[in-house]
C-alpha cells in the first residue's frame, strides 16, 4: 500500500500537478508583492497629502486672525469704532456698535477656527497655544477683568456658536468679573474769555 501514488508522475511539464501548482504559487507571491508595494505608495501619498493639508490649515488659521487686524490698519474711523467698543460699548452709536460687533464676530470666528483645527490636531500646536493667548487677551483687559464691549458682545452673539467652543469662551469670560464701562473722553467745554 502506497499512500502517494507515483505511477505516472510528471514532475515538470504541462501535465505536472506540481508544476501548476508552483507556477500559481508564484502568480500569489507575484500579487501580494505588488498589493504590498502598493499599499507602501500609498502611505507615502497620505502623508505627503496630510502635510499639504496641514500646512493649508495653518494658512487659512492665520489669514482668518489677520483679516480683521488688516481691516484695523486700512479703516482709521473702524479702529476708533473698534477701540470705543471695547472700552465704552455704550457710547456708540447704533450703526457704530453694529460695526464694532460684526468686528468682534470675526475675531470669534478666528478664535473658533483656531480651536477646532487645533482640536484635530491640523494646526502646529505652537500656532494655537499664540493664538489662544491673544484671544483671550482680547476678552480680558488689564488687571484680569473682562473687557465690557467683549462681554456685551459675547452676551449677544453667544448662541451664534455651538459647543464645546461655545463652552470654552464662557469658561474665559467666567475666570475675570466684567469692568466697568468707561466714560467716553469728554470735549472740553468752551470758554469764555
Amino acid at each position: 500500500m502506497s499512500f502517494i501514488n507515483t505511477d505516472d508522475l510528471v514532475v515538470l511539464g504541462a501535465g505536472s500537478e506540481w508544476f501548476w501548482t508552483a507556477l500559481s504559487g508564484i502568480a500569489l507571491v507575484v500579487t501580494f508583492l505588488a498589493i504590498y508595494r502598493q499599499l507602501r505608495l500609498q502611505q507615502t501619498q497620505m502623508r505627503e497629502t496630510t502635510k499639504v493639508l496641514r500646512s493649508q490649515a495653518h494658512y487659512n488659521a492665520e489669514m482668518l486672525g489677520q483679516r480683521p487686524l488688516e481691516m484695523l490698519i486700512d479703516d482709521k474711523d473702524l479702529a476708533d469704532v473698534v477701540t470705543t467698543g471695547y472700552s465704552a460699548p455704550g457710547s456708540l452709536s447704533e450703526a457704530d456698535w453694529f460695526r464694532c460687533s460684526n468686528y468682534m464676530f470675526l475675531q470669534v470666528n478666528a478664535w473658533e477656527y483656531f480651536y477646532y483645527q487645533s482640536r484635530d490636531n491640523s494646526i502646529p500646536k505652537e500656532l494655537w497655544v499664540g493664538a489662544n493667548a491673544y484671544f483671550r487677551d482680547l476678552v480680558s483687559a488689564s488687571f484680569g477683568v473682562t473687557r465690557p464691549g467683549m462681554a456685551r458682545f459675547w452676551s449677544e452673539y453667544r448662541e451664534a456658536f455651538d459647543e464645546p467652543f461655545r463652552g470654552y469662551v464662557d469658561a474665559e469670560f467666567a475666570k475675570r468679573p466684567t469692568a466697568p464701562e468707561s466714560q467716553p473722553k469728554a470735549e472740553p467745554a468752551p470758554t469764555d474769555a
